[in-house]
């Protein structure tokens, strides 16, 4: 089979221009440099040394040796301090830098205190996290001098060097306040984030937080997050920002206790002494919570999330609680405080407008819509005179998985998310060529590679094979989307195309891995309302069954499949009469583009409307809780945005902080409607392509190898 060429794809370039007209917050918790300053555009190295000051003078001494294993995070990207604590990162303009790390400034008597003294002590502390402001182009040299734990808590003990803790693990949990406006936003429901007011249907964030602030390493940190009362849970998936400890990845989950509302978790791996693992838990509120009609300002919040970790034996600030005891009261926020293996923290459910309860499903088959799709008038904004940012060179090393991470039998990675995407050269239809002009730019291979198929050809071909498993590189996994061609929906459904898909089955069976594939996707372009059309979102649905029921009986067992839309707010009244049912459906993608209206990737994914649509994104987690989620196809229109490589800033860190259930992005580096390409020769498409490439090497979409993908 070969790939559909230019005329087949004609309605997206219509769509692009129709479109075109149309810090976490960590509290008073855990130990981390942070630096904040105005927005910069030089390059400079940032380095320094973390070492351990055992007489706690402030410099470093003869004999005091350096910290190893200690993260070093800036955004989504990351360093760990090798043997000797040194450590360095190419970064640009004044950034957010730190250093995560579960022992301690020293010098430090309290929960604040100032840069200083002592040469060798570049820092403040400030509420348990030590800070410091960063200019990259002035190649900062920055030290630290930490220590572990030491028994007995605040003041420190006169006797040097000070008695460290040989075991001491520290266990915190911190609502992650969101940002944005009130639509666009899960538990964003006043001025103040800090309110942490949720309402049924949001998706409350927490950091989970584990510190060694001893000096020996802990392995296979196990414990359980205790939910409150009308949440379920989501996901719990390592953090970008603060940078999760590499040596610590996958989670391993033990069975709910639907009484004790406890669900256990191990964490794979071993933290080193003075390492810290940063987690990021996304629970769900259901139907049942109990709702407030005002907004609180202090106090305790009614619906606590707690943590506790309770495999470390020997912990001598621990409070003992096995898993099984019911009674355990939680320790305090401050880590210096024993008992400190235990954490809680808050947060109101208020009652809102929002959609029917998360936890009910779609009908198990939809009916038509008799209702036309919504025609809105384009929306005209006047030009934006702002000048493009240019932004120098980011040099990135490599970025090393997180161990532990896995891939599971539907290619969830279990760490992070996979960032793939469509390949043709820039002058025809070259895969492999694109390919190379692709990786030129990004800087990175991709994750998937994607494809448009029609008819009953066989696919992978051994071009495709051939990209796909590239030497010296780690395996691609593949997308495709598949049509059969010249024909209704309806007529497919009635078994019109079954030799074509009989064709399609044996080509897919005998490829020795799983891949992805969709079934005509985009169907809001085509849809009719009158029932003799054989067009009608009910024809889709029952065409979409028939393929994947009559692909599974011919014992296709790798296709991995994903409901491919548009996801265009213009067609939200239709949408759920498309969706094919929980049992056909393994992902959910959409197709959502940039133009000068969308200023970052939040405003990419999610766009909400004035007229009660929430955004695909939510609207996708409320209606399939726990589906992961593709963008198929997604981009920037470079010559017509203000500032394009603003789009990407901070892209991983806002993907990873507000939608953990987007598992994949497929990058849309078209042949025939360049707008979006990342090689454009424009200063603009210049350095949107640097962007990229900063934004592809971030931690979050180098966590878990494909090459462990079945």
């Amino acid at each position: 089979m070969k790939a559909v060429t230019v005329p087949a794809r004609p309605k997206r370039a219509r769509r692009f221009m129709r479109r075109t007209a149309t810090m976490v917050a960590l509290g008073s918790l855990g130990t981390a440099f942070i630096a904040t300053a105005p927005v910069a555009n030089a390059a400079g190295v940032v380095s320094g040394t973390v070492y351990r000051d055992a007489n706690n003078n402030g410099v470093r001494d003869a004999g005091e040796p350096g910290v190893a294993n200690i993260v070093i995070s800036a955004g989504g990207s990351s360093v760990v301090t090798n043997a000797n604590g040194a450590w360095a990162m190419t970064l640009v303009g004044n950034v957010e830098v730190r250093v995560v790390t579960g022992w301690y400034r020293s010098q430090c008597n309290d929960l604040n205190c100032p840069v200083g003294p002592g040469s060798g002590q570049d820092f403040a502390v400030d509420s348990q996290r030590i800070v410091a402001s960063v200019t990259a182009e002035a190649n900062p040299v920055l030290d630290a001098g930490i220590v572990p734990d030491w028994q007995g808590g605040y003041p420190i003990p006169s006797p040097r060097p000070l008695p460290a803790n040989t075991t001491d693990v520290s266990a915190r949990v911190s609502f992650i306040a969101p940002t944005g406006a009130a639509a666009a936003s899960n538990c964003f429901r006043t001025g103040t984030a800090g309110n942490r007011a949720c309402a049924i249907g949001d998706q409350p964030q927490f950091l989970a937080q584990i510190f060694n602030e001893g000096t020996a390493a802990l392995t296979d940190p196990s414990g359980y997050l205790e939910l409150p009362a009308a949440t379920s849970f989501v996901s719990l998936a390592p953090s970008v920002s603060p940078a999760n400890h590499p040596a610590l990845g996958a989670v391993t989950l033990g069975t709910f206790n639907t009484t004790t509302r406890r669900l256990p978790f191990t964490l794979n791996g071993t933290l080193p002494a003075g390492g810290a693992a940063m987690y990021t838990a996304t629970l769900q509120v259901v139907a049942g919570a109990p709702l407030t009609t005002t907004f609180q300002t202090s106090g305790s919040y009614p619906n606590p999330v707690g943590i506790r970790i309770t495999s470390v034996t020997n912990d001598v600030e621990g409070d003992g609680c096995a898993p099984a005891a019911t009674t355990c009261q939680y320790g305090q926020t401050n880590k210096q405080i024993a008992p400190d293996n235990s954490d809680t923290v808050g947060f109101a459910i208020v009652a809102a407008p929002v959609a029917v309860p998360v936890e009910t499903p779609p009908p198990a088959t939809p009916a038509p819509t008799t209702q036309p799709p919504v025609t809105q008038p384009p929306v005209t904004q006047p030009p934006v005179t702002q000048p493009p940012v240019t932004q120098a060179p980011v040099t990135a090393a490599p970025v090393a998985a997180a161990a532990g991470c896995g891939v599971s039998a539907i290619l969830v990675p279990s760490c992070g998310a996979w960032l793939g995407a469509s390949t043709p050269a820039r002058a025809g239809n070259d895969m492999a060529l694109g390919l190379s002009q692709y990786e030129s730019i990004a800087q990175n291979s991709p994750d998937i590679l994607h494809f448009y198929k029609t008819g009953g050809g066989g696919f992978p071909t051994a071009s495709e094979k051939s990209m796909a498993a590239r030497s010296g590189k780690e395996r691609s996994l593949l997308l495709y989307n598949w049509k059969a061609s010249g024909q209704t929906w309806r007529q497919i459904a009635a078994g019109s195309a079954d030799s074509a898909i009989t064709s399609v089955a044996a080509s897919i069976k005998a490829y020795p891995y799983k891949i992805f594939l969709t079934i005509s996707h985009e169907p809001e372009n085509e849809f009719k309302t009158t029932a003799s059309s054989g067009m009608t979102p009910a024809d889709y649905v029952d065409m979409y069954r028939h393929v994947v029921t009559k692909l599974r009986s011919l014992g296709v067992n790798n296709a991995v499949f994903v409901w491919n839309v548009m996801g265009y707010a213009g067609w939200a009244s239709v949408l759920p009469s498309f969706y094919p049912g929980h049992s056909y459906v393994d992902w959910i993608g959409y197709d959502p583009y940039a133009h000068d209206k969308q200023k970052d990737m939040a405003q990419l994914v999610e766009r909400p409307n004035n007229k009660g649509w929430p955004g695909f994104y939510t609207w996708a987690t409320r209606m399939a809780p726990g589906k992961p989620i593709m963008l198929c196809e997604w981009g920037v229109d470079v010559p017509n945005h203000t500032n394009p490589a603003g789009v990407l800033e901070n892209g991983a860190s806002i993907l990873q902080s507000r939608f953990p259930m987007l598992k994949a992005l497929v990058y849309w580096n078209s042949s025939y409607n360049t707008q979006a390409r990342l090689d454009q020769t424009s200063a603009k498409g210049i350095a949107f392509g640097k962007a990229y490439a900063k934004f592809a090497a971030s931690a979050y979409f180098n966590a878990t190898p494909t090459n462990a993908a079945p």
